[in-house]
């Protein structure tokens, strides 16, 4: 099965939320960006940087940002208290699901930092992997926004 197209409904991880979770019913209408990463692996200041700046930027334009930590342990998975640290490290106010690499697998999330850009039907169109992948999320962001913005203005009084 191709991951363009995937509808976003796979927001139950097992490991819980970090900051506040999220029901898929709150995206409806919403472009959503899912961002993929590993505490161990991408710890990367910049891309958390980009991050915020795309929150700002986008967030009054409707964007919905989510963050998911693949684990790669199960105790991990049963103390959610390094994720918690990491968040609070970094700055990320955001929500944070705990993903025992389900979600990951579903969305064909094959390495991290991993973004992925659903528009606001919640049908996946864009992913992009790899450590270069948060300056290419911009002109996505660019263009989903700007369309869901018009697409969903309010109709005329009358």
């Amino acid at each position: 099965m191709p991951t363009h197209d995937l509808p976003l409904t796979l927001l139950d991880p097992d490991g819980g939320w970090i900051n506040a979770p999220v029901h898929v019913s709150e995206l409806d209408e919403l472009p959503v960006l899912l961002h993929f990463f590993s505490m161990a692996t991408d710890a990367k200041a910049s891309d958390f940087d980009a991050l915020e700046r795309y929150r700002q930027e986008f967030g009054p334009r409707g964007l919905r940002v989510i963050g998911v930590d693949v684990t790669h342990s199960a105790r991990e998975l049963r103390d959610t208290n390094a994720v918690e640290a990491f968040a609070r490290k970094h700055g990320l106010d955001y929500p944070i699901a705990v993903d025992d690499g389900s979600m990951a697998q579903a969305y064909g999330v094959k390495e991290t930092p991993a973004w992925l850009l659903f528009d606001a039907d919640g049908r996946l169109r864009h992913h992009f992997q790899g450590q270069d992948a948060a300056r290419r999320v911009r002109p996505a962001l660019e263009r989903f926004t700007q369309y869901d913005t018009s697409a969903a203005a309010p109709a005329p009084a009358h």
